[in-house]
Formats: C-alpha cells, structure tokens, sequence
C-alpha cells in the first residue's frame, strides 16, 4: 500500500525548519510520497503580508528540489473561495483511493485539531502525525493525544529533533533587510532577491497611516471602528479571490468617510459625480455616503483608481455587473468583524466561500428588508438583484 504524507502550511515564506521536519517525516514513516501544500489562504488567522500564491509554491519547489518523494501541489492555491482541510482530504481520497494517507501537523495544531472544520472525518481518511516544533513540548503533545484518541486511534507522535524557526521571524528580518542565511534554503533565498519579496511598501503604509488618521478626524468612534474592520476584512477577502489586498485595503478604510457628514452636504458631494439620480436614491438619504465619498477622497484626497471608486461609490446599492473588487468591497461592509446580525456569520461563511452566492444571500436580505419596511429601492439595487439573485 503506497504510504503518502500531506505536508500543508502557509509557508510564508518556507524555511530549514519545514525542510527539516518534512524530511524526518519521509524518513521516520517511510514515505512513498509527499504532497506539499501551501494554502491559499488560512482560515483561522488573518495574513496581512502573505505574498501570493505562485510565489509560495515556487518556494516550495526550489526548498525541495533535491527531495525526490517530495512534490508540490497547487490544489489549494487553485481552489475556488476559502479552502478548509477537509476538502483537501477529500480530494486525495478519490485521487488515491488505496493509499494510506498521513497528514502531518504542527504541534500548535495537533493541540488544536479538534475544533478543526469536520475534524472528525479527517481523522477517520488519514492518520494525524506531528512532532515538537519546540523544546519541551513533547509531554504536552501526548496529552492531547489522549483527548483525540477519543476520536481515533490513529494518531502518531515522533519525536524529532527540534529546530526552532518561525517564519514570522524571518520575514520580519527579511523586512529590515537583515541576513537570513542559513535559515531559508539557498534557493528559496535567491529567489526572495530576486523577487523582492517581503520588502515592505513604505508609501502604502503612509497612506494607510494618512487615511487612517483622516477617517478618525471624521467618523464618529463607532463608524472609525467599523472602517478598520472593513479594511481587514477586504484584505482577506482580496487575497482568497485573487485581487490587489492594498487596493482593498484603501477601499475598506475611506469607504464610509462621509457618513457623518450632515446629509445635506454628503448629497452636494454625490451630485458632483453628474450621475443621474432616480428618485428612489434620493429619497434614501442612507444611501448618499457611497457616491459622496467617491467624489470626496478624488477630489479632496487624491485617490484616481477607477476600482477604488467604483467599489467606494457603490458599496451602498450594488449594482449590476460588479467587478470581483466592487463585489469584496459591498461584502466587507456587511460581514466585517463587528457585524452581529442574526445570519452574520453564515453570511460570512457563504462569502468566503462564492462571492456571486453572498451577492444573492445579501440582496435578498437587504431587498427583502426594504420591501418588508415598505420603503423606496433605488434603480442599482433592483439591477444588482435582478442580475445576482435569478442566475445564482
């Protein structure tokens, strides 16, 4: 039976200590194969300077490039919305339908493992192996052991010398400029070089800082808050769908800049677009902020890119035919962090996983409410439902 480990991370970058694991793993289990995984973007934490996807699988090949059962996989990487491991077991199982499957771990997650998406099916498609990735954590490992062998008992603890090495670290001395040899595999170093990759963007953060600064001045606390939470979450989402996180970023943070403008004056702004309003959209002066802020931050800020103002000016109503970057800044809004309406987290479930589907689940939502209340909808929306609700 051909004996296959599923070695999956961030690695951002990967590093000696990941070589070094991967390799006693192939060693100490006799691996047959190693399907190297990077994930596309991880679940259970944010990851503001993850750089992309082909980058970290190229990585990946040149760190084991002398490791012949070593091979490396994009399945993630390509895979459509957020990725769960789950799926990824699942996947192997049709592709390798005979071969015992053992997915390896670190310590932090063997630890965490069962609160891990259907971490109970994952248990019973592969063995789960980890080994100490610091000194002294031995004893702790055994003792989740027991608490997961309720579960099953195919789990496998190895003892393996440990080399401590975070790639946290790494980054942060690839990012002061500071040597790194030694720590990544030469390779993988050459090609960050060559690259330049983690080299920190100071004029984006300057801007960031700048905005930040203006949006405090002009939003009320709560509503300064939630335009961080935004932020973050358009980040997230633009790196799981593949466009610019700084982009999103800019959007997130200035996207309810006029909010707490009197409403008089945020409709001077909108009109300075020369847009054509029906008169549903102005009769619904909750609506005004999106177009006036678009106006606002070119002409007061400076800000010129056509995505960054469109996804501004129609994060309010939607519309018809958005673009993937319109999509994740109407999203955002309505599942950043704060955000506790009774659906909340389905909604934010259903968006990581297809933009077009929480179009739908949203305007459904949000068109209903406003039939519901008896009010006004503006052209956009009804186009925008017309266009994501009947085709989903």
């Amino acid at each position: 039976m051909e004996k296959i480990g599923i070695f999956g991370g961030t690695f951002n970058p990967i590093h000696q200590g990941h070589v070094h694991l991967a390799k006693h793993y192939i060693q100490e289990l006799k691996l047959d194969k190693l399907l190297v995984i990077p994930t596309k973007y991880p679940p259970h934490k944010m990851a503001r300077d993850l750089v992309s996807g082909k980058d970290r699988l190229e990585m990946c090949r040149l760190a084991f490039g002398d490791c012949p059962q070593a091979q490396v996989s994009d399945m993630e990487i390509v895979r459509p919305g957020r990725s769960y491991t789950v799926d990824t077991i699942r996947q192997l199982r049709k592709d390798y339908p005979q071969a015992k499957l053992f997915l390896l771990v670190g310590g932090d997650m063997f630890r965490s493992f069962h609160r891990w998406y259907c971490f109970e099916e994952i248990l019973q498609n592969c063995t789960l192996c980890t080994a100490a990735r610091e000194r002294n954590e031995l004893q702790e490992l055994a003792r989740c052991r027991i608490l997961l062998s309720q579960y099953s008992e195919n789990l496998i603890i190895l003892d393996i010398p440990v080399l401590e090495l975070s790639s946290t670290e790494i980054r942060s001395r690839l990012e002061k400029g500071e040597n790194c040899s030694g720590l990544l595999p030469e390779a993988v170093l050459s090609y960050i070089r060559e690259q330049k990759l983690y080299v920190p963007d100071r004029a984006h953060e300057a801007a960031v800082e700048r905005f930040t600064e203006k949006i405090r001045s002009m939003l009320k606390p709560s509503r300064f808050e939630h335009s961080l939470n935004v932020a973050k979450r358009a980040v997230y989402l633009a790196d799981l769908y593949g466009e610019d996180g700084k982009k999103a970023e800019i959007a997130g943070l200035l996207h309810d800049i006029c909010k707490n403008m009197p409403p008089e004056e945020q409709l001077q702004w909108a009109k300075k677009s020369a847009i054509i309003f029906d008169k549903s959209f102005l009769d619904q002066p909750q609506l005004w902020h999106g177009f006036a802020a678009a106006e606002y931050i070119q002409q007061e800020l400076g800000i010129q890119d056509p995505a960054i103002l469109d996804a501004v000016r129609y994060h309010t109503v939607g519309r018809a035919e958005m673009s993937t970057f319109e999509k994740i800044i109407f999203l955002a809004d309505l599942t950043s962090e704060e955000r506790s309406y009774p659906s909340a987290e389905e909604v934010r479930d259903t968006v990581d996983q297809s933009l077009d589907e929480g179009m739908r689940v949203s305007l459904l939502f949000t068109i209903g409410k406003l039939v519901e209340n008896r009010q006004p909808i503006c052209r956009d929306s009804w186009l925008a439902y017309n266009c994501y609700v009947p085709e989903s």
